[in-house]
């Protein structure tokens, strides 16, 4: 059995990958007829073993993943067993296995693919760090508008509130304020009128009385 090697393969989720799987044509021999196949598992515990691709074109399935799984029957007489994974799934990331088998139980040759998920370029590190840092800028500006607007509100509530309490205390002069008590102007004598005063609880009242002064 020969270790052809092994590749690396990245891509992001919910993406289209193609795991690539080619043999010489040394491996193939001269035979186009032979029962010679190649053999797609994933490395996990237990393998999972995904479709067998035979060297004349044909295609078997053990797990199509939901039919994700697009192999290229044509190419299979050349060497080249490669399969297209499509929308790539957390799950799918990991170690790969292609398996050249001739007749059964014998495995010619293998060789390994690992996926994994692509690398974030500075690039990217440049346009999320500035989508952050001006996601960051709109919440701070939001907060400082919202607090201007809001010490603005309160501001005038305090001015009408203080113009309300001029207003108050502006009527109430001008009104007056009512004193009780009794308060008698002097009587003066030799007059047929006399006027007292006293207050009520609305101020105070004026009325006139005629007292006879006549000496009897």
């Amino acid at each position: 059995m020969q270790y052809v090697g092994k590749s690396s393969v990245t891509t992001d989720l919910q993406s289209d990958v193609l795991l690539p799987c080619n043999f010489k044509s040394t491996l193939l021999g001269s035979n186009q007829t032979a029962d010679i196949a190649a053999v797609w598992s994933q490395t996990t515990t237990p393998a999972d073993n995904l479709v067998e691709i035979s060297l004349q074109g044909k295609v078997r399935f053990w797990n199509n993943r939901d039919r994700r799984i697009k192999t290229f029957p044509k190419l299979s007489e050349s060497g080249n067993f490669s399969i297209l994974l499509r929308n790539v799934q957390q799950s799918d990331l990991g170690l790969y296995r292609c398996d050249l088998h001739e007749g059964i139980n014998c495995m010619i040759a293998y060789q390994e693919v690992q996926l994994g998920l692509a690398a974030v370029s500075e690039y990217q590190k440049y346009v999320i760090a500035g989508a952050s840092g001006g996601a960051a800028v709109l919440l701070l500006s939001t907060a400082c508008v919202c607090y201007i607007l809001s010490k603005r509100k309160r501001d005038t509530q305090e001015e009408a509130i203080h113009e309300n309490d001029v207003e108050l205390k502006t009527t109430s002069i001008s009104r007056g304020f009512c004193k009780r008590g009794t308060k008698e102007e002097p009587i003066y004598e030799n007059n047929t009128e006399l006027r007292t005063v006293q207050s009520t609880s609305r101020g105070f009242c004026e009325y006139y009385s005629r007292i006879d002064t006549t000496v009897r």
